[in-house]
């Protein structure tokens, strides 16, 4: 329809891209003669942040931060946090420490436009993700989520989300450094052979199983229960759930050459399943509510999507402890 501003079963942008001569989309954020005083580039507001939150507040855009509090009353573990610093844990490519670096906000702070671009160019490929949207009862599209294909320090551009997506902030992570980190699948990683993984193409277990077989497949998909509405299923086009989060063990051929994504141990907290003492793995049902707002249906799995701006685990892991570990790692399998 002319004058589409927002989205439609064909043009998932909204008003981040997309521009069109029939499209009336810029003054959804922008305001030629009646920006008020103190704003920015014609923006609502004074700061890329609190633009970005006239709409992503957790009032229409399903939170970005502070659903998690809102709805529980205990604030984030795990997040990242804006226009309060520019560390950056692991960001010393040498040490493996943290580092600063000159963000986009006052005084170099990370804001929200360092990840994202909000005019939706130079990006990455679309993937998709477990995060509901506005009408979450129609199928989860791929979508670039508007993720920036250079971040942080990189100078090479990525157009696959996934761990080398990470480490242009998080450099110091990388496999193989001067410090060595657990083995992450990347372009410059020593474990790799061939093109890494990425969240979009992983191998998954091939069912909940009990199972020991993978399937290469994207990690994203959350099976979504209600009705659907204008003939759409409620469920994406693969529901890949929690498969994503466990690593059968002997390893299959899929996964030979190849170690875990950043995103297989950091993602939304869940209840991810497990392994057997022989390795086999169980993935927990992963399921979202789609007649509840976020976070309200408390056996929701992963009860938040936020990932990777808020999560209720310490440092955006998806379990915490061993159990964290006995995902991949069976206990009778160590050495």
């Amino acid at each position: 329809m002319a004058n589409e501003l927002w989205y439609d079963n064909d043009n998932f942008a909204g008003p981040h891209g997309a521009y069109l001569t029939t499209t009336s989309k810029c003054d959804a954020c922008h305001s030629v003669h009646r920006a008020p005083a103190d704003s920015i580039l014609l923006l609502p507001a004074a700061t890329i942040v609190q633009t970005c939150e006239v709409c992503h507040d957790g009032t229409g855009g399903y939170g970005v931060y502070g659903t998690i509090l809102a709805v529980t009353g205990t604030a984030p573990s795990g997040g990242h946090s804006m226009e309060s610093t520019n560390v950056v844990p692991g960001g010393d490519a040498d040490t493996g420490g943290s580092t600063t670096m000159n963000f986009g906000g006052s005084g170099g702070k990370l804001i929200c436009t360092d990840c994202h671009n909000p005019h939706g160019a130079n990006v990455v490929n679309p993937f998709v993700g477990d995060r509901r949207r506005l009408r979450a009862n129609l199928p989860s599209v791929q979508t670039n989520r508007l993720l920036r294909r250079l971040t942080g320090t990189a100078t090479v551009p990525v157009d696959e989300y996934g761990s080398d997506w990470c480490i242009g902030c998080h450099a110091g992570r990388a496999s193989r450094g001067t410090v060595h980190n657990h083995p992450a699948d990347s372009v410059n990683s020593s474990y790799t052979v061939g093109a890494p993984y990425t969240y979009g193409n992983v191998p998954i277990l091939a069912t909940n199983g009990p199972t020991a077989l993978t399937v290469l497949q994207g990690m994203g998909g959350v099976e979504k229960i209600g009705s659907p509405i204008n003939g759409h299923a409620a469920d994406p086009p693969y529901t890949s759930g929690n498969r994503g989060y466990l690593m059968p063990y002997p390893r299959t051929a899929d996964q030979v050459g190849h170690a875990p994504i950043c995103q297989q141990c950091h993602e939304d907290t869940r209840r991810v399943g497990s392994l057997s003492t022989a390795g086999v793995g169980t993935a927990q049902t992963a399921v979202i509510a789609v007649d509840k707002a976020d976070g309200l249906t408390v056996s929701d799995n992963p009860r938040f999507q936020n990932f990777p701006h808020e999560t209720q685990n310490p440092t955006l892991l998806v379990e915490i402890n061993d159990d964290l570990c006995l995902n991949c790692h069976p206990e009778a399998q160590l050495p």
